[in-house]
């Protein structure tokens, strides 16, 4: 393989590290983040997705200078806060840790949980929104089949100078250019290289190179043609290959490009 230079913007590490998701109980995170590297995935960003997860990514962050964090609450994690009045401010002073680069993942799901239900999602989201705008950093969207709310919901929250991303794009072209519109990057993961998934790659193939991410969301979504597996950092480069294939050009150039668009919405204190 050419050497690459990647950044798996989106990667539970902290959930491989406890055997989550089909990996083994205490998998060490220094062989994953090594063979991630000797791949040409050399830094990875760590979202934590609920309170009782923040230190453990923020330690993990400690642990490796190529690691980043992002911390907030899941959309599908929201009732770990729902009796914590205290959050907010216990995420607002988290995220001054020098290793966070965004707030995140947040957002809406609507797939696990009727939409008429979701009252608490969207003051979750709101609120994180708002947060991000305190703090000046990007935000890290999940959105799962909530389109329209999503977009409704960020028209209507302070604008963000950093902007943010919509990781793991599962939307069509048309919302990807909407987002896109709105400052907001497209990352794509492993689903982008399923063969029942080409919607996904005429999304990718309208979003304009400057506005792509690449990410895992491992230990989720194993992209082809190791699909089925624990899914791991390295694998990132499936997504990058499959990804310059839709847009017509090297992967090395889908690498550099994608490498730099991260580094400009983190803020990342890297060069390549």
């Amino acid at each position: 393989m050419p050497p690459l230079t990647l950044i798996d913007t989106h990667c539970h590490l902290d959930y491989i590290a406890e055997g989550l998701h089909g990996h083994e109980p205490n998998t060490d995170l220094s062989e994953i983040l090594k063979n991630a590297a000797e791949k040409g995935v050399n830094w990875v960003i760590n979202p934590g997705v609920e309170p009782s997860a923040w230190n453990r990514v923020l330690a993990v962050a400690d642990q490796f200078p190529n690691v980043f964090a992002a911390l907030a609450v899941h959309p599908c994690d929201v009732a770990s806060v729902e009796n914590n009045p205290n959050w907010l401010t216990e995420l607002d002073a988290l995220l001054n840790h020098p290793k966070v680069v965004a707030v995140g993942e947040t957002g809406l799901d609507y797939f696990h949980q009727p939409s008429e239900t979701c009252d608490f999602q969207r003051l979750c989201f709101e609120q994180s929104l708002e947060l991000a705008s305190q703090k000046n950093l990007p935000i890290i969207i999940h959105c799962r089949n909530a389109e329209a709310d999503v977009a409704r919901i960020v028209d209507h929250a302070p604008k963000l100078s950093r902007g943010g991303v919509m990781h793991c794009f599962g939307g069509d072209a048309q919302f990807a250019l909407d987002m896109v519109e709105r400052g907001y990057y497209i990352s794509f993961a492993g689903n982008v290289t399923f063969k029942k998934a080409e919607a996904l790659r005429q999304a990718a193939k309208a979003t304009p190179l400057e506005w792509l991410l690449v990410e895992t969301d491992s230990p989720f979504l194993s992209p082809m043609p190791e699909r089925g597996l624990p899914n791991q950092p390295y694998r990132t480069r499936f997504v990058a290959e499959c990804l310059a294939e839709v847009k017509g050009i090297t992967v090395e150039e889908l690498a550099r490009i994608t490498t730099e668009n991260a580094i400009r919405l983190f803020g990342l204190p890297i060069t390549v």
